[in-house]
């Protein structure tokens, strides 16, 4: 990820200077770092997400997201006493 950035800062020098072949490099490196965030996200490799980071995923609280399950209007993957976790691709009803 570090070797992607800084070579992603090189090229933007370059594009910025008014290198027009550095374009297709930047680019690809680009689009290659979208793919690597993209798989480094929570949930993306099969585990199973906390409740915060599933609140911050549908952009809300962990206290309403609680609330919402509470009342049925998404089922988290696994609930065992106060442990809870979450797939990351359920859908609020």
């Amino acid at each position: 990820m570090q070797l992607l950035l800084a070579r992603l800062g090189r090229l933007e020098d370059l594009v910025c200077q008014g290198e027009e072949a550095a374009w297709a490099p930047y680019l690809a490196a680009l689009d290659t770092l979208a793919r690597v965030l993209d798989h480094m996200a929570p949930g993306r490799r099969g585990e199973l997400l906390a409740t915060s980071q599933m609140a911050a995923r549908l952009n809300l609280s962990p206290k309403t997201l609680l609330r919402r399950k509470a009342r049925g209007e998404i089922c988290p993957a696994v609930q065992r006493g106060k442990l809870i976790r979450w797939r990351g691709d359920e859908i609020t009803r």
